[in-house]
């Protein structure tokens, strides 16, 4: 690899990260959901935003900055959000695909440490 290769490289990792195309409301799939029914991604300021909307109490599970990533090879966008409600901890990785949402939810039990992994699709509401 010629010093020029990893310079090009590292120009290409300094660009922002554009997120507008899945800025917007996001709908489960899975009707039956346990965990996010729907949630919105905003734009405030330079910080991308998620507010969680859950199937069970408590339904609203507030806003969340979100780490943005990019698969520089394919143009997908994906992120990392994490909730800490009164008795659930959740860790959220997403990544875009063929006009979906795919979100990896880690979720783990304040009281007795139990934990649960759940992986759901959303499509965007146009």
């Amino acid at each position: 690899m010629d010093r020029n290769d990893f310079d090009d490289d590292q120009s290409k990792m300094d660009t922002v990260i554009d997120f507008t195309r899945v800025l917007g409301t996001w709908i489960n799939s899975n009707t039956k959901t346990r965990w996010i029914e729907k949630f919105t991604l905003t734009k405030q300021d330079e910080q991308i935003i998620m507010h969680a909307y859950g199937a069970q109490s408590p339904e609203d599970w507030g806003k969340s900055e979100v780490t943005p990533f990019v698969d520089r090879m394919n143009k997908e966008n994906a992120f990392s959000a994490r909730y800490d409600r009164d008795s659930v901890e959740s860790f959220l990785a997403a990544n875009m695909n063929k006009g979906l949402c795919i979100i990896a939810g880690f979720h783990k039990f304040k009281d007795d440490k139990q934990t649960d992994f759940c992986r759901e699709f959303y499509y965007r509401l146009e």
